[in-house]
Parts: structure tokens; sequence; C-alpha cells
């Protein structure tokens, strides 16, 4: 027998692509993306800690803005020079890319093909992971005035990205995205199951699971999807072979809380 919460729980698996949920984070964070882009900038750092939501926001002005203007986004780090310049050139010119002996040959068929108005944005992901070396041949590309690049970074406990000096002494403009809020907690789950239209289930959250939701997950998106997929699984399980013990009106925090427990997010 095929439960409801197994068709819940699918709704938080967290993969590359999910829902763009807008929250007032992100919006404020999309506007003042958009709004850099279009300044003379060549160098932007957009940072915040895994699982705040930089990659969705990402593809969200990748998709926005791909049809209007010459925009180029690779959401995995390259780590060989040759491969980046290749496919770099590939996306931007839509033609398979000649055989680069270096930057210095692929700057200059690139600038001979973009004519003297025309300059490429470039969104990059996960930043942190390229070599120094090649992060130094994309900041002698910006440059040249035909590329802006916006390197998205994670920010750590362990590793403050702007204390690196590649990064901290060339970027021009810094936009940090924070962890949610309690609201943006709220909103966000609702917005997901809306979504779906399991509106219905709603009603099982209340302002104590928001607030529990909340205190085990900082506001972190990954870590609510993380909890709330656990959350539905075990809820699946119970349905299934103890069905006395759940209510679909009411949800009991025991739950929440082994969920938590399961995934090591809290102690016994």
């Amino acid at each position: 027998m095929n439960s409801n919460y197994a068709e819940i729980k699918n709704i938080f698996i967290d993969g590359e692509v999910f829902d763009y949920v807008n929250l007032d984070k992100s919006v404020f964070a999309y506007e003042r993306l958009v709004q850099t882009l279009d300044k003379p900038l060549k160098l932007i750092l957009f940072f915040g800690k895994p699982g705040t939501g930089k990659t969705f926001l990402l593809q969200k002005i990748y998709n926005d803005f791909k049809g209007k203007k010459d925009i180029v986004f690779f959401p995995r780090p390259f780590f060989d020079e040759k491969e980046f310049l290749k496919e770099l050139y590939q996306k931007i010119f839509k033609e398979k890319s000649p055989k680069f002996s270096g930057y210095n040959e692929f700057l200059s068929a690139a600038t001979e093909k973009l004519d003297e108005k025309r300059s490429v944005t470039v969104l990059l992901d996960e930043a942190q992971l390229y070599p120094e070396e090649l992060i130094e041949k994309i900041r002698l590309m910006s440059d040249s005035r035909k590329f802006k690049f916006l390197f998205t970074v994670h920010k750590t406990e362990k590793e403050n990205v702007l204390a690196k000096d590649y990064f901290k002494t060339r970027i021009w403009e810094t936009i940090e995205l924070h962890n949610s809020s309690l609201n943006e907690v709220k909103t966000y789950i609702e917005k997901k199951m809306l979504f779906h239209n399991k509106f219905e289930y709603l009603s099982l959250f209340k302002d104590s699971h928001y607030k529990l939701l909340m205190k085990i997950t900082k506001g972190n998106l990954r870590t609510i999807n993380k909890l709330m997929y656990k959350l539905f699984e075990i809820l699946e399980y119970y349905d299934k072979n103890k069905p006395s013990m759940v209510n679909a009106k009411t949800l009991k925090l025991k739950f929440l809380e082994m969920a938590a427990i399961n995934l090591g997010m809290i102690n016994v």
C-alpha cells in the first residue's frame, strides 16, 4: 500500500534542481546580483554557507537572462585550464572550440569574435575549488573588459574564503547570502507543499514545529530538506506498519526529533 507520506518526502529531495522558492533573503540577493551584473565591474564575489541556496539563485539568474544577454553558467568547477577555455569558447560562440595552446591564444581568438560593445558574463559556482593559477588567468581575462566573472564560493567555519588573497585583493563587490530566518523557514516549507498540491498536510505544522526546525537546522535550506525527507520517511514507515501511531491532522514533535536523531543533528 502506497503512503501519501512517500510522495511528500520526495518534495524535499535535495538535488541540483528543485522548486525555486522566493524568500526575502533570496529576493534581496537576486536584486543585488542583477544590479551588480549591470555595473561595469570585472569580478564579483557571491558567498554564503553551503545550503543557503546560492546555486539555485545562480540558476535562476542564468535562466532569466540567457536569452537577453551573453551569459554563461558553469555549475561545476574546472581544474584544467585548457578544458575550461575550451568549454567557455563553446558556450559563448555555440561552435566547436579550436585547440588553444593556452590563455593568450584563447583571449586573442575570443576578442576577435566579440565586437566592441559585446561582453560576456560568466557565472562560476564552487569557485573556491578552482586552482589558484586558473583564477589568476580568469582575473587577467576580466582585465580585457570582454569578460565579467561572478565567483560563487562557500563560506565555511574552517575557512573564510575572503581571507584568500586572490579573492580579497581583486574582487570589486561582494554579496553574501545568509541562512533563512524563522519566517523564511515557514514560507519555504509552505510553498514547497503548495507547489505539489499537498496543502492539506500543512495543518500538521504548528509554530512549535517551525521553532524546532529552526533550532535544529539554523535555517539552512539543505539541512531542512534532509530533515523533512527523513521526517516523512519515518511517517511513511509508521503509516504502513503502525498506522495508529500517526494522525493526518496532528504531527507529534517526537517524530521531528526522531528524524533529527537519526541524521545525527541532535544527540539522544
